[in-house]
């Protein structure tokens, strides 16, 4: 088997060979960034988690959402400090936030998590597969047993700028370098590697139809100020990328083969330097030591 690679670092390079140069292959250290939704995340994550892990096919909606509950509200102290926030209001805005979202997601009457719980086969499932000579491997929120075979989720706080049919076809700008959409390929990244490697899983069957969703847990949102202070509601909604790789399969495999390749091969010059240069740069930890960005005219 090849080098076994994630979505995240095909990602990263898709982003710019050489931020993956200095990211990973020279480590080189860069400025520390809030912790805040990283936490935030790791809190929901753990959540959903422990609710699966804890859940029976047969359990009442009522004692799975009593159980998120619990679990949000300990989570939500172990991880969650001041230090992470602009003040204590902040803190508590975003606790209820956070939990209103949970709240949504076990709804007893209808809530999506309910059926996520009680047909949960693996959390935090690692996954490997092998397509064409290119290793890939990854880590899946939650797998569940649909009536025709599994549904893989993926979840974050929201599906904003995520792959949707609307927006496939950029993928094949940004691998004939027509546009840079790294963001969207790691979505196409991942939804490959979740589908094929959960083919590898015990669990799965020759034969069961194997699908792959995002899903917002705050994707939609609202503020209300109220006598007594205010009132958060939050929605979750999911984005199945099924369909699209199935539809764009061709073109993601190219991807994947190029980001793949590109790393083991070592190269890291960034192609198409214009194209990198003008929408990657900018937002570049590495921007202010970078000898590509800096020294344009070397490349004339």
């Amino acid at each position: 088997m090849s080098s076994s690679l994630s979505p995240s670092r095909l990602a990263t390079y898709a982003t710019c060979p050489r931020l993956y140069d200095y990211r990973h292959v020279q480590d080189v250290n860069t400025p520390d960034r809030t912790e805040l939704y990283l936490t935030q995340g790791t809190i929901y994550h753990e959540t959903i988690e422990d609710v699966c892990d804890a859940t029976s096919r047969d359990d009442d909606p009522g004692v799975i959402y009593d159980r998120a509950m619990r679990i949000f509200d300990a989570k939500w102290d172990e991880h969650s400090t001041p230090d992470d926030y602009k003040s204590l209001a902040h803190q508590e805005y975003q606790r209820v936030e956070n939990r209103t979202a949970v709240e949504s997601f076990f709804e007893p009457d209808g809530g999506d998590g309910i059926e996520h719980a009680r047909r949960s086969l693996a959390t935090e499932c690692w996954v490997e597969c092998d397509v064409d000579g290119r290793a890939l491997h990854g880590k899946a929120d939650n797998v569940v047993r649909t009536d025709e075979g599994l549904h893989i989720f993926d979840y974050k706080r929201n599906t904003r700028g995520v792959l949707s049919s609307g927006t496939a076809e950029y993928l094949g700008a940004h691998l004939d370098g027509e546009a840079h959409e790294p963001k969207r390929v790691r979505n196409a990244f991942q939804t490959a590697t979740y589908i094929e490697g959960v083919k590898n899983e015990p669990f799965y069957e020759d034969g069961m139809e194997v699908r792959f969703s995002f899903y917002g847990l705050l994707n939609h949102t609202s503020f209300e100020s109220t006598p007594d202070g205010y009132d958060v509601s939050a929605r979750g909604w999911s984005r199945e990328t099924t369909e699209i790789y199935d539809e764009h399969y061709d073109t993601i495999w190219a991807l994947i083969r190029h980001a793949h390749d590109g790393i083991t091969a070592e190269t890291y010059a960034p192609e198409p330097f214009e194209l990198i240069h003008d929408e990657a740069c900018a937002d570049c930890d590495y921007r202010e030591m970078c000898a590509d960005r800096l020294s344009p005219e070397v490349r004339q």
